[in-house]
Parts: C-alpha cells; structure tokens; sequence
C-alpha cells in the first residue's frame, strides 16, 4: 500500500520486471507484479544472497546523419537512430556466477534518439581474421569498454547509455559500433561524447591494455 517511487518504462523493464531485485534507499525488494495495464509494480522486501541482471536485444537503424569525422582511421558519424529494445530476460547472478536464467515476456519499446558511431578500419577486421580472433565478440566489448568509461567524460549514469554493435550492418555490411541515449529524443550525451571521441577511445583503450584479463570478460 505504500509509493515507493516512479520510474519511466525503460528503467522499469530494466530494474523491476517480474522477479528482479530492486533496491531503495538501502533496502532489498523482490518484485512480484507488473502490472502494464495499470503501470503498477508490486514489490516485498526481502533478504536474498543474489541479485539480477536484465538480457536485451536491440535494433537499430540510421535515421539522418547529421555529422561525420575520422578519428585514427575509423569513419565516425554522429545522427539520429530510431532504436527498439527488447527484455527477453534475466539472469540470477551470485557474485560473479549465474545460478539461473529466466524469460521475460514484455512487449519492445522503440523509441527516436541520437548516437555516434564508428566503422572498424580494414585494416583491424583483416588483422582480427589472420589472428583468429572473434570479431562480434571484439566489437561487443569495445562497445562496453566505451560505454564504461562515458561516466568520466560526460555527466551521466551507466544506465543513462545503450550500444549495438554489428559485424555486419546495413547495406555495405560493416562492422560498426553505435552509442546512444537511452531517452526518447536525446539528451546530449552521445553529441558530447562525439565532440571528444578521441579522448573517449583513448580511455577506452586504456581500459582494456591494463585489465589483468588474459582472455577477456
């Protein structure tokens, strides 16, 4: 019977579907309803030794570039994307194990916003291939490695950024990199991001070259 608070529909899919563990100022709650007729979600408090993680997917397309640039050899473009998340579940983590996984069935969310991105030179997909190295699973962690160090460069939450990355998107095939906000319309933190993409590469190389990971996460 008590508000504990509100959030927009990409944070409730994202931190109170059905099943999540929710914490507020300190405490733990485990959600057991989601209602998306009355936009209400039921929580109890709890006491558990796990917590949860949510699994996308997303699909994006391009829908005006507004600028380009080439930072070290990679085209770089900054535009407006129209993007459509998909929770399809969660899992149930204990530490650093997942102890379970379970589906969500919840309807997409698309929504209109902007986003840079970048195309891996030819040179980097060539030199992946002779060394038998994942390219998807290369661009996917580049895209989280950025997407980490946003924080130090723009004003914003983890949570505030959403990414794709393809080895092979649109028509040329490419394998591309997005980042964008993860608001409807935008709110400047891809455009600012894009302002200082030399700098946000930079850390994010930083990040990987000094991680004490052989093989990487």
């Amino acid at each position: 019977g008590r508000l504990l608070e509100t959030m927009d529909r990409a944070q409730a899919y994202r931190e109170a579907h059905k099943g999540a563990i929710m914490l507020h100022q300190g405490e733990t709650y485990i959600v057991s309803e989601m209602d998306l007729e009355t936009h209400t979600i039921r929580v109890k408090e709890t006491e558990v030794d796990y917590y949860t993680q949510p699994l996308k997917e997303v699909d994006l397309s391009v829908i005006e570039i507004l600028e380009t640039r080439v930072v070290q050899g990679s085209r770089c473009a900054f535009g407006e994307v129209e993007v459509t998340e998909q929770y399809t579940g969660y899992k149930i983590k204990r530490k650093d194990t997942i102890i379970g996984v379970e589906p969500l069935d919840l309807p997409p969310i698309t929504f209109r916003t902007k986003a840079f991105w970048f195309v891996s030179t030819p040179d980097t997909e060539q030199h992946i291939a002779r060394s038998n190295l994942d390219l998807a699973g290369g661009l996917h962690g580049a895209e989280h490695a950025i997407i980490a160090l946003m924080p130090l460069h723009v004003m914003c939450d983890r949570w505030d950024i959403g990414g794709l990355s393809s080895p092979a998107f649109g028509e040329n095939c490419e394998p591309t990199v997005f980042v964008y906000d993860g608001y409807e319309g935008g709110i400047g933190l891809a455009e600012k991001a894009y302002e200082i993409l030399p700098d946000v590469f930079l850390s994010a190389c930083e990040l990987v070259r000094d991680c004490g990971c052989d093989e990487g996460c």
